[in-house]
């Protein structure tokens, strides 16, 4: 059984607005932290204004200004070097970061953008993203998902906003003129194998999860096969993320909505052919799949029901019944369901750092750490 060993706030800044965290793991044992960072401009009001807001509960996940931050640091949650930022985009606001560590210590990082428009524009457009009460006069649109390259050092940036275009049919044209394509969004383990890249994404036309493989580090990808679609059109497949099945192909492990936010898991031989997603009686928001040195899966998953936290479940193998598994409670002292987003990375034999967005209880949404002992 898992043994909580200590929590630790990894980011916080009155100015900023963090989340959705990924880790990930260099060959000499330091990490490297990134998450999505936005304006908060609640610090420029007044404390009798401040009590008038309900700060816990309000949403605030879409800003025109998003971008991607990357710490590096050691196992104890230090700081070692100084902030890196992914370059902009200038037309959109970045999304969401999924970090892989490739055998050279090169850093993979996948992600997806935001395109903000007018109000006015954006009704007359299929797919915007509704304004809501937390943004109003701005309506925003996927704007698709990309990666990057970087070097170890920070700021050694080989290549950006590699924007995954359609294939094989996969996606769909923003724009009257065909000018702006895109694939789809991501959040989830991208893997290396063989010396190709394995990513998948989701949002597609039918609300479906694709995988898409690139053989030159992300310059350029090919679609592999559609891993989850409900030719219904009930259940939507988001988030996913892949894991080894430990015997040369793939498990998915996706978030749905229409299907009570329950878990989604398909698996593959080969990457091509994958079985009919199977729901799951667990439900997570939304789910990182850690394979560990010995082969077992450490199933981390935020949890935004009461009481709001993260968990997680210790899988003999990754095809094993996550239902079947004893769940680990790492918290459950969340103010609100706007938390979540765990990933984690083993640090020794017997010990995992999961990261995660929490909120405070100022209302702040801040980066935390949880050390765990297996």
């Amino acid at each position: 059984m898992a043994r909580i060993l200590r929590q630790q706030i990894l980011y916080a800044h009155s100015h900023f607005h963090a989340a959705f965290p990924s880790i990930a793991r260099f060959s000499d044992g330091n990490l490297l932290l990134a998450f999505r960072r936005a304006r908060n401009g609640n610090w420029l009001l007044s404390e009798e204004k401040l009590r008038g807001m309900d700060l816990i509960n309000r949403m605030d996940h879409i800003d025109s200004r998003s971008h991607i931050v990357m710490f590096e640091l050691d196992q104890h949650g230090d700081l070692l070097d100084g902030m890196d930022t992914l370059p902009f985009d200038p037309e959109a606001g970045d999304q969401d970061p999924s970090l892989l560590i490739l055998p050279d210590d090169k850093v993979f990082l996948a992600a997806f953008s935001w395109y903000p428009l007018p109000a006015d524009a954006a009704q007359h457009i299929d797919g915007k993203v509704p304004p809501g009460e937390d943004h109003p006069g701005c309506r925003f649109l996927f704007w698709g998902a990309h990666s990057s390259l970087r070097e170890r050092a920070g700021g050694s940036w080989l290549s950006t906003h590699r924007y995954i275009l359609p294939d094989g049919g996969f996606g769909y044209s923003l724009s009257p003129g065909g000018d702006k394509k895109i694939a789809g969004s991501v959040r989830g383990q991208p893997l290396f194998k063989d010396g190709k890249l394995y990513l998948a994404l989701y949002a597609g036309p039918r609300n479906d999860a694709a995988l898409f493989i690139s053989g030159d580090l992300g310059e350029t990808w090919r679609f592999s096969s559609t891993i989850a679609c409900d030719p219904e059109g009930k259940i939507a497949f988001q988030e996913p993320a892949l894991c080894h099945d430990g015997k040369g192909g793939f498990v998915c492990f996706l978030r749905t909505t229409g299907a009570e936010g329950r878990l989604a898991t398909s698996h593959s031989p080969d990457g091509v052919d994958w079985s009919e997603p199977g729901l799951h009686d667990l439900v997570g928001h939304p789910f990182n799949p850690l394979q560990l040195s010995d082969g077992r899966i450490f199933l981390s998953y935020g949890y935004r029901y009461e009481p709001f936290g993260i968990r997680a479940r210790l899988l003999e193998h990754a095809l094993q019944d996550p239902d079947q598994a004893e769940e680990i409670i790492i918290r459950d002292d969340g103010p609100c369901a706007d938390i979540g987003y765990p990933w984690a990375v083993q640090l020794t034999d017997s010990q995992i750092m999961v990261v995660y967005y929490f909120t405070a209880a100022s209302g702040l949404r801040q980066v935390e750490g949880t050390w765990l002992e297996i």
